[in-house]
């Protein structure tokens, strides 16, 4: 029998221990069947076979993002991009143009300024000298930081007394007291509250040029991590209009626990309802993460739990009577224990994970080691909580070292998983696999490249439990595969985020 597709003359990386390296690849159908020389793949090409010649390019396991917001990147890509505003006029400029080309009273949204390339931290004023008619509120490129217009304050009932949440700040004139405009943290959400839902047709043309965005960069299957309700018909609609050029895994937060059912129709190869969320505690940034010690800058907070064990448990129990894997959300070390104990005392009849397990110890470690539990991170976040928010000196040098030990984990046994956080981080996993490999602070915790590849490939697989459908490229397993330009196996390592997705294959379909 002949195949309908033939990669050959590839450098192919199989992350398959019994056959590390390849050639060439043979499809039928959606199914790898065969993996070998390009001689040995040859006697499968018939006349309607469609071959392609690699020229030496690599070939991996299709790659998987098991963290990302698919609708929320939607709605930032129509947003007004800035990371290129190098002067407060600069950034004025486009907000200028964004503004004549919407109507009056119109919300513009925009991402990705940083105040050493402003010079200066943006204002309320500079806001409101480019766009006076027009709400306005433009993110930093990193942190939880905004700067929002009068317009939009004023939307949002903004005053000079309004209360701001714990973990959060709205800066004030040193000399007037008087908001400046930035909101950090919590204190964002003062302003976003007051922004409009999109419609549902907002929302799916969005979300489709999302979906196209992610297939690009190398993405043959994402866990869609749904933030609200209205998610869930724009996923229905891409996959009946045959929008998803990838594979999905939806989870969603344990509110939306009973809204599941319209998916018990769809192919599971191809979308899938997987898991379901729950919140143990805050974020770091926000000093929200549940610590057994106060932080270090900060001696009179703990952080605080969302739930009580209890309540955890209840959760927890809902999700896996129905066969549903439970996504816990936990920062600090006092919300990973919490979830520990809870995972101690379930039903192993589905594999658990925990979404960041941010600040561990060694006793953590071995905990999470018998437990077989799945340690879900975001790369990219990490060199963020170093860099941004100075972790070290927050948590003080000794739980620091403990700050995401990915290299202890792995050493232990333990999955580690690789995600974007996608749109709060960028996109590209190759980006996420530098970021580990070359990792500044507390380089011990360093991983290989092969150990972070497989972050996003045969790790990622495991973690929903489909390792013996895909994550490497074997026999007998769907045809997903990513083909590089340069071999991230002998790249530099500094290089790894450039190089660029020559091709993906999805379920035996060459899409790019």
């Amino acid at each position: 029998m002949s195949a309908d597709l033939v990669i050959f003359n590839a450098n192919v990386r199989t992350l398959n221990s019994n056959q590390p390296e390849a050639q060439a690849i043979a499809i039928i159908e959606n199914k790898i069947v065969k993996v070998g020389s390009s001689q040995q793949v040859q006697q499968l090409v018939g006349e309607k076979t469609k071959v392609i010649n690699l020229d030496g390019k690599t070939v991996i396991p299709g790659l998987i993002d098991t963290h990302i917001h698919v609708a929320d990147f939607g709605r930032c890509l129509m947003w007004l991009e800035l990371k290129n505003a190098k002067s407060i006029v600069e950034l004025q400029n486009m907000l200028k143009e964004r503004g004549q080309n919407m109507q009056r009273g119109q919300w513009i949204i925009g991402q990705g300024w940083n105040e050493n390339r402003l010079k200066r931290l943006p204002t309320t004023a500079d806001l409101d000298e480019a766009v006076p008619d027009n709400p306005v509120i433009l993110y930093r490129e990193a942190a939880m930081i905004c700067v929002a217009n009068s317009k939009a304050q004023e939307l949002a009932g903004i005053t000079e007394q309004i209360p701001v949440s714990l973990g959060g700040s709205m800066d004030k004139d040193p000399k007037t007291g008087k908001p400046t405009g930035i909101f950090r943290d919590t204190a964002t959400n003062l302003i976003w509250q007051a922004v409009p839902e999109p419609s549902q047709e907002e929302l799916l043309k969005n979300a489709a040029l999302a979906c196209q965005k992610i297939s690009k960069a190398g993405l043959t299957s994402v866990h869609w991590i749904v933030l609200s309700e209205n998610e869930l018909p724009i996923i229905q609609k891409l996959y009946e209009q045959k929008r998803l050029p990838f594979r999905v895994n939806v989870i969603v937060p344990f509110e939306l626990l009973g809204k599941m059912g319209n998916f018990e129709p769809f192919d599971p190869l191809e979308l899938r309802f997987s898991g379901v969320t729950v919140n143990v505690d805050g974020y770091l940034d926000s000093k929200e993460a549940a610590l057994f010690e106060p932080y270090s800058d900060d001696q009179q907070n703990s952080g605080k739990t969302l739930c009580s064990e209890d309540m955890l448990s209840d959760s927890i129990g809902k999700m896996v009577a129905v066969g549903l894997q439970p996504c816990i959300v936990a920062m600090g070390d006092r919300a990973v224990d919490l979830a520990l104990t809870v995972i101690e005392k379930s039903p192993k009849c589905v594999r658990f994970r925990i979404e960041q397990a941010a600040v561990l110890n060694e006793g953590l470690v071995q905990r999470i080691k018998q437990q077989q539990v799945i340690v879900s991170v975001q790369p990219k976040v990490i060199s963020t909580e170093f860099s941004v928010w100075s972790a070290v000196e927050r948590l003080g040098l000794k739980r620091a070292k403990w700050l995401h030990p990915l290299k202890t984990l792995i050493i232990a046994g333990v999955k580690v998983v690789g995600g974007s956080d996608c749109p709060m981080e960028p996109l590209n996993p190759l980006l996420g696999i530098q970021e580990v490999v070359l990792r500044q602070v507390f380089p011990e915790q360093r991983l290989s490249v092969e150990e972070a590849l497989k972050m996003y490939t045969s790790y990622a697989a495991f973690s929903s439990s489909e390792e013996a459908i895909k994550g490497s490229i074997e026999e007998g397993k769907l045809a997903d595969l990513t083909v590089l330009s340069n071999d991230i196996t002998e790249e530099a390592l500094d290089k790894i985020k450039d190089i660029k997705v020559e091709h993906v294959v999805v379920n035996g379909v060459l899409l790019y």
